[in-house]
C-alpha cells in the first residue's frame, strides 16, 4: 500500500481467548463511532479485527462466550480428530455462515484496509496479507491463527503460514517504518511491563522433529521470547515518542489459551470496556492530532 504519513493505524496483539480484552475494546470504539485509516490483526487479533471492519459490535464476545465449552470450537478433541485445536470448519462454516452470521457486505463496504499477520514456514519471516474479502481471504486469517503444532500450515500464494505472533506479535515498526503511518493505537492482551519466557523443552523438542525441514521457523521459535520482549521495548520507545498509544489490561491476565470459564471471559471483556472508555478522550485526541 502508499504510504500514509499523517495517518492513524490500528494494531491488535492476539493471544487466543485473552483477545475477549481486545473485544471489549472494540466494541467500545464502534459504539463511539471511531475509527482508523487502516488496520492490523495477529492471531486471535485477526478474528477480532474481522468484527471490527464489518462493524458487528458483540459478535467476538458472543462467540466466544456461546461455544468455548464447544469441543468443535476450541480443543484438544479437535487437535485429535482434525489436526488442529481450533475447529476451522465450525467457525467459518456453521458459525460465520449460519449461527452468528459475518456481516460481509458491511466488511466490503467498510473503506478501512484490514491486514493479517502470518509467518512464513520456509523464511521464518512475517508477511502481512490483506483480507479484501471475507469470502475469498479467510485463509488468511486462518493461518494467522494456526499455532504451531496445533494446526496445520495454510498454502496461501504457495507459502506455508502458520501463526503471525510467531515473527511479529504486534508489528507496530512494520505500520510506522515500513508502511510509513504516523502514529498507532496499540492493543496489547498482556499487562505493561509483561515478560515472556522460552517455549519449554519439551515444546522445542517436538517442534525440531516436526519442522526439521524448516531451520529459519525453528529458530523462530527458540527466539521469539527475545523477539516478543525487544518489540515491548520498541513499543514503549514509540510511546515516548508519541507515536504509539497502548491500551493494555491494569495487571496479570488469568484466562487461559483454551479456557472454559465463562465467568473469566466476560470479566476480561468488560475490563477491556472499561480500560476504553476510560482511555476514550485520550485516544480520540491522539487519532485527531
Amino acid at each position: 500500500m502508499a504510504k500514509a504519513n499523517g495517518k492513524c493505524a490500528l494494531v491488535l496483539e492476539g493471544g487466543s481467548f485473552r483477545g475477549q480484552f481486545t473485544a471489549g475494546v472494540l466494541d467500545v470504539l464502534l459504539e463511539q463511532g471511531v475509527t482508523f485509516d487502516a488496520c492490523w490483526g495477529v492471531s486471535a487479533g485477526a478474528l477480532n479485527g474481522m468484527n471490527f471492519k464489518s462493524r458487528q459490535i458483540g459478535r467476538g464476545n458472543r462467540v466466544n462466550l456461546a461455544f468455548r465449552d464447544d469441543k468443535r470450537y476450541m480443543s484438544l478433541s479437535s487437535l485429535a480428530k482434525t489436526g488442529s485445536v481450533v475447529g476451522y470448519d465450525f467457525l467459518f462454516d456453521d458459525i460465520q455462515k449460519r449461527i452468528d452470521p459475518f456481516d460481509d457486505e458491511a466488511y466490503r463496504a467498510n473503506p478501512m484496509p484490514f491486514y493479517a499477520v502470518v509467518t512464513d514456514l520456509l523464511f521464518g519471516t512475517a508477511d502481512y496479507l490483506e483480507v479484501a474479502d471475507p469470502e475469498h481471504d479467510m485463509d488468511m486469517v486462518r493461518a494467522s491463527t494456526s499455532l504451531p503444532l496445533m494446526a496445520p500450515p495454510v498454502e496461501i500464494g504457495g507459502h506455508q503460514y502458520l501463526d503471525g505472533g510467531l515473527a511479529d506479535a504486534a508489528p507496530v515498526e512494520h505500520v510506522l517504518e515500513e508502511e510509513g503511518f504516523d502514529r498507532a493505537v496499540v492493543v496489547l492482551t498482556r499487562e505493561r511491563g509483561f515478560e515472556k519466557a522460552p517455549y519449554d523443552a519439551s515444546f522445542l523438542t517436538a517442534a525440531q522433529a516436526r519442522y526439521a525441514d524448516y531451520p529459519y521457523f525453528v529458530e523462530v521459535l527458540k527466539n521469539r521470547h527475545l523477539r516478543y520482549n525487544e518489540q515491548r521495548a520498541h513499543i514503549r520507545a514509540y510511546e515516548e515518542a508519541g507515536r504509539a498509544l497502548v491500551v493494555c489490561p491494569a495487571g496479570p491476565v488469568d484466562v487461559a489459551q483454551i479456557e472454559h470459564s465463562g465467568e473469566k471471559l466476560l470479566a476480561l471483556y468488560v475490563e477491556g470496556r472499561r480500560e476504553c472508555t476510560r482511555m476514550l478522550d485520550e485516544i480520540r485526541a491522539f487519532i485527531a492530532r
